[in-house]
């Protein structure tokens, strides 16, 4: 415990870390560990306190952040999850005022330790979720549109839409991954993440994320 919390003290080039300092890693260990144990995004779920701060309640996949209580100097937090409680402890105003300078911090903290993800159905999926893996089918492919990409090119994109026995989402898909699938695909994603499109989830392949066709299978 002592190590994780000194790794962003030494990657700065710092000595004998300052009291303030404990209390960012503090916030960030808390952080990390809660979105390892609900596949969330960790960067996400500090936004979500940001925004509890703001307007009292947030949530983030099936996870609730309530603001109890408000000081002078630091913000009290529950995490639930349905009834149950998850976490509770208090923020300094400080941290939450400097979110971005947290979110660059939790690259220098090493992850948990995580047990093997189990396939999720897509009515259990939620915004900021990741690493989630998927089998559903392909029911709709619309046509492949042109985009500009921030490096200067032009990539296809579709949002293909997917369903299994509990719902339906959108799939974003790029290039030749569009002219490798069709309707009535059964697929296997693993490691995507779940981003928000006009208000409704919709699932991306990360950077490490795949997409395997294993069979054709009418689900509806």
């Amino acid at each position: 415990m002592e190590t994780l919390r000194r790794i962003m003290y030494v990657k700065r080039g710092r000595g004998r870390p300052s009291r303030k300092s404990f209390l960012y890693a503090d916030f960030i260990e808390s952080i990390i560990l809660i979105a390892g144990k609900y596949d969330l995004d960790p960067k996400h779920l500090i936004e979500s306190f940001v925004e509890a701060l703001s307007y009292e309640i947030s949530h983030l996949g099936n996870l609730k952040i309530t603001c109890r209580e408000v000081k002078k100097d630091s913000a009290r937090f529950l995490v639930t999850e349905g009834e149950k409680a998850v976490s509770q402890f208090p923020i300094t105003l400080e941290i939450l005022k400097n979110p971005e300078y947290v979110k660059a911090q939790i690259q220098h903290f090493p992850p948990p330790h995580r047990i093997q993800k189990k396939q999720r159905k897509i009515d259990q999926l939620s915004y900021g979720m990741k690493g989630v893996n998927v089998k559903a089918e392909i029911i709709e492919i619309p046509m492949a549109r042109q985009v500009h990409t921030r490096f200067g090119t032009t990539a296809s994109v579709s949002n293909v839409k997917i369903a299994d026995e509990t719902g339906s989402i959108r799939l974003t898909l790029w290039n030749e991954q569009i002219d490798n699938v069709h309707v009535g695909d059964i697929i296997d994603l693993k490691n995507c993440y779940v981003s928000s499109y006009r208000g409704e989830p919709q699932l991306r392949l990360g950077r490490k994320g795949t997409l395997s066709t294993i069979g054709e299978k009418e689900i509806l």
